[in-house]
């Protein structure tokens, strides 16, 4: 969590001391005083008007009325309702910002949000800035509009901004500011300034089912000279160790929650967190917990409760699911937490799961920074007839005066999630290979021949597991390696332990069941041993997974060049929105928009989450796992033309693994790699696939005359779809009539460009970008 003094504008630049605390006693009362978003009667504007900045957003209000909200107890407003005529200006200072900007708005000309401004609803946590507006008095009551604006954020962004603004009042130096606003062209957006965040920018519109986050920028202090994010901050705190205590005997309220009928589990869990504190002082920690966690409490180490800001946000739309709550919550401590110290706090809750504990959120983690590693105890309590497997070692086991049992886990080894998986009438069978740990899966045993297949799940995870220690030239730790069937259709890697769907331990599809159960193994390099920095990052740990899955079964999977090109061909149709892949079984035609408009919307790979739009909700998915593995073969291919070897690609993953295991890696890390690797710049590649979005389309064809003693190849192109500026290199085979095939790279920086070269002999065939070598839409003239 990094600490912000705040500055603004009023016509003139001003500065403001940071706020005072509230009364942390106070806080409960505070919150519920807040949450009834309550205001003044309308106040009219100064006649020459108001004008505020904030980092690159400035706010002009030219007339009409404000309504301030209701006070805390000491007198600190913190909102402020405008109704009338105003604008809102907004610089985009990160050149990708602007081109995703350019492409969520469909103005390509775009240069600067400048919009007139109707309605704005502000809500901050600078006492300052309040100041500036005429002061209010009583009575206060609630007014519609800003009920409706604060219930969107609520419901639609899951942003309380009661809880934010609270929590950075607690907090010295920390600053929130939200601000919805009702525009001309965009209907309402909202932008952020949240000094918790690592990009504490943000502007975000919502329609229909999903929020776009437009814009994300680090603050002015923190940019990079060309506007790009800086080094990643450090959070509030760190999370070190978890102590669980489950009762998992429960039944929860979905009977045969899974295709082999495993019940839903309503666990009961107490977590006490150690906690270290990494900023100078903080007293409101934000935190994280899976929305349906119900009878939350939080309690300090003394037994007595604390404060807790978590809004029941089902209980505010019809539409919502009543068991919802917010996912992001605020736990306020009862003495601060500074720099180097520990404090512990326990968490009491019930959460009803499937038969596993999902990484992520089934314990209060930070939301806002990469995955925390910590170590952790588990006490788990089930019934008899239900088998447990956790990670970690098992210490101890006991019956107890119930029909339960109960199993003690202890984690020594740091590491980013916990998990368990429980189960009844499964069985585990063991696979030892030489040269990897024990493979144990843990699979139903009362399918016909299913001992055969939970075998088969885990003689594919071994031998993945194998195939990736000489890959990557890098060994896995441990004696033994859990795999688990789970009442899902995903997987998830943990350390030496994998969640993977039920469906894989029921049937084998060749070429497919092989994919899926590698990709998860390759998560123990990509995710676990290398990890990423930031959402923008993210998408090396599943990308490179993917393409590693592939590499495995090109290799070593009977048939399995065949499948691999079948899944280029799948995936390519998925990302260029056509039907190539057509009924293979590795194409997902729910992923494929064939609307050329709403596909050129979706935001780059770097963009990581904030891919998806309203009309691709799944966009970060095919940019991540499909288009992402896409831009790997590129590479991978660029460098076998030229080398004539996957020499060259091999070490690159080998570089990447040696120099980043056991920490975390960025998007621009990668890429340093890449370029010592291959001693040459790829600057080009990085920009026209990784942090731009567009798909190139291409029109060619090829002329020949002699010259010489030899012939000269003209290579004709027409780009379309993509920025001139953008370059790219068009590899192209070239087969010659004395029996050699060469390569052709054509570098093309221009919309309409004729490249030629000449060869020894007389082209016989000329093939543009072979082998699935460029992600674009092509076609012969």
């Amino acid at each position: 969590m990094r600490m912000r003094v705040p500055v603004f504008l009023v016509v003139v630049l001003l500065s403001f001391s940071a706020h005072a605390a509230i009364d942390p006693a106070t806080a409960a009362v505070e919150y519920a005083r807040l949450q009834k978003w309550q205001f003044s009667a309308p106040i009219p504007l100064p006649a020459q008007g108001l004008t505020f900045t904030r980092d690159t957003a400035t706010w002009t209000l030219e007339s009409g009325t404000v309504r301030m909200m209701e006070p805390l107890d000491d007198g600190t407003v913190t909102g402020v309702f405008f109704e009338g005529k105003g604008r809102f200006r907004m610089t985009i200072p990160d050149r990708y910002e602007l081109a995703q900007l350019r492409r969520f708005t469909g103005k390509p000309a775009l240069e600067t949000i400048d919009q007139p401004i109707t309605q704005l609803l502000l809500r901050t946590s600078d006492p300052a800035l309040a100041a500036l507006f005429p002061a209010g008095a009583g009575p206060y009551a609630p007014y519609g509009p800003a009920v409706k604006r604060h219930e969107s954020w609520l419901i639609d962004l899951r942003n309380d901004a009661d809880a934010h603004v609270l929590a950075a009042l607690l907090n010295p130096g920390a600053l929130e500011i939200l601000a919805g606003m009702q525009t001309q062209d965009y209907d309402w957006i909202t932008y952020e300034y949240d000094s918790t965040r690592d990009e504490e920018i943000s502007l975000t519109q919502f329609r229909a089912i999903l929020q776009e986050r437009w814009v994300s920028l680090d603050a002015s202090e923190q940019r990079q000279p060309d506007g790009r994010p800086g080094p990643a901050s450090s959070a509030a705190a760190t999370l070190d160790h978890i102590d669980v205590k489950a009762d998992l005997t429960r039944n929860g309220s979905t009977p045969g929650a899974s295709r082999h009928q495993q019940r839903a589990i309503n666990g009961i869990y107490s977590v006490e967190e150690t906690l270290t504190g990494l900023a100078d002082s903080v007293r409101a920690l934000r935190l994280g917990l899976a929305s349906r966690a119900k009878s939350f409490k939080a309690f300090a180490p003394d037994g007595t409760e604390l404060t807790v800001f978590r809004d029941h946000v089902g209980k505010r739309a019809a539409a919502l699911d009543d068991r919802v709550w917010d996912d992001d919550f605020v736990v306020v401590l009862h003495a601060p937490l500074r720099r180097g110290e520990q404090q512990r706090v326990r968490f009491d809750y019930e959460l009803e799961t499937a038969n596993y504990a999902p990484g992520g959120l089934w314990y209060p983690v930070f939301r806002d920074t990469p995955p925390q590693k910590h170590t952790g105890r588990l006490q788990l309590t089930v019934r008899k007839r239900n088998e447990l497997r956790s990670m970690g070692r098992m210490v101890e086991r006991t019956a107890g005066d119930r029909d339960t049992d109960t199993s003690v886990w202890v984690v020594d080894r740091p590491t980013k999630m916990l998990t368990f998986s429980t189960a009844t009438r499964f069985e585990e069978v063991r696979v030892p290979a030489e040269g990897v740990p024990t493979v144990i899966a843990f699979g139903p045993d009362y399918q016909f021949a299913n001992t055969a297949k939970t075998r088969n799940v885990g003689v594919d995870v071994a031998n993945s597991m194998y195939f990736f220690q000489n890959l990557f030239d890098d060994r896995i730790s441990g004696d033994t390696f859990y795999v688990t069937s789970i009442a899902a259709a995903h997987g998830q890697a943990f350390e030496g332990f994998l969640h993977m769907g039920e469906f894989t331990f029921a049937s084998d599809r060749a070429g497919a069941s092989e994919l899926f159960r590698a990709h998860e193994v390759a998560h123990e390099w990509w995710g676990h041993k290398v990890g990423w920095i930031g959402y923008r990052d993210q998408w090396l740990s599943e990308s490179l997974a993917e393409y590693s899955a592939m590499l495995f079964v090109q290799r070593t999977v009977h048939g399995g060049q065949g499948f691999f090109e079948e899944i280029l061909r799948a995936y390519d149709g998925i990302v260029l929105g056509n039907l190539e892949g057509g009924f293979s079984k590795f194409n997902r035609p729910s992923l494929i928009e064939r609307n050329v408009a709403e596909r050129n919307r979706l935001g780059p790979i770097a963009h990581g989450f904030r891919a998806s739009t309203r009309d691709i909700p799944l966009g970060y998915v095919v940019q991540t796992y499909h288009k992402g593995p896409l831009v790997l073969h590129m590479m991978r291919m660029l460098l076998l033309y030229r080398t004539g070897s996957d020499d060259a690609f091999t070490g690159i993953l080998r570089d990447f693994v040696h120099e980043y295991s056991g920490r975390n890696a960025s998007t621009e890390d990668f890429r340093r790699v890449v370029e010592h690797r291959t001693a040459s710049d790829w600057g080009w590649f990085f920009d026209a696939w990784i942090y731009r979005a567009a798909i190139p389309s291409y029109r060619w064809r090829y002329d020949v005359k002699p010259d010489g003693d030899g012939y000269a190849l003209t290579l004709n192109v027409d780009r379309r779809n993509v920025d001139p500026a953008v370059a790219l290199v068009l590899p192209v085979r070239v087969d010659l009539e004395n029996g050699k095939t060469m390569m052709m790279f054509a570098i093309n920086n221009e919309p309409k460009q004729s490249i030629t070269e000449r060869f020894p002999s007389r082209p016989k065939s000329v093939v543009f970008a072979p082998d699935n070598s460029l992600l674009a839409t092509v076609r012969r003239d």
